[in-house]
């Protein structure tokens, strides 16, 4: 791993939430970027990587389907 990621992770941390039309409190998965074009769907709680997709609206989506 990068030597950078953690702190990148930690500058540039937001939620799906942003990205949906519904609400959520607190949300379990959160969208992290991890490269260009390149972000990484983790468990908020644990930090964990749950899956990684190459767009933006694709790693919200899988974010929303984590949730659900």
């Amino acid at each position: 791993m990068h030597e950078n990621t953690d702190l990148r992770r930690e500058l540039n941390t937001h939620s799906c939430a942003d990205c949906s039309t519904t609400t959520v409190s607190t949300p379990r998965y959160v969208v992290i970027p991890a490269g260009k074009s390149f972000f990484h769907v983790t468990e908020h709680a644990t930090g964990r990587v749950k899956g990684f997709r190459r767009e933006h609206n694709q790693a919200c989506a899988l974010a929303r389907d984590l949730e659900s």
